[in-house]
């Protein structure tokens, strides 16, 4: 049986993406992602941020994402 108590929540990736937009000057927010109803086995992330889609800054808002990713690759809600 997995722990979940170690797992991040939809709420922590909110937070760390958040805190990141504002330190490199973006008056970008998230709100909330979207997350698959399960633990992807190959340890790829598990969720969207489709609020940042259509930001003009993809780069910036590329490279908040990847690294994000790879400190949040699987969360719950």
């Amino acid at each position: 049986m997995i722990d979940q108590s170690h797992i991040p929540t939809a709420l922590d990736v909110v937070r760390h993406l958040n805190a990141r937009l504002a330190l490199v000057g973006l008056p970008h927010r998230v709100t909330a992602i979207s997350v698959l109803p399960y633990v992807n086995p190959m340890w790829l992330a598990n969720w969207e941020a489709p609020e940042l889609n259509d930001v003009v800054e993809r780069e910036i808002i590329e490279e908040e994402l990847r690294e994000a990713r790879w400190m949040f690759p699987q969360v719950r809600e």
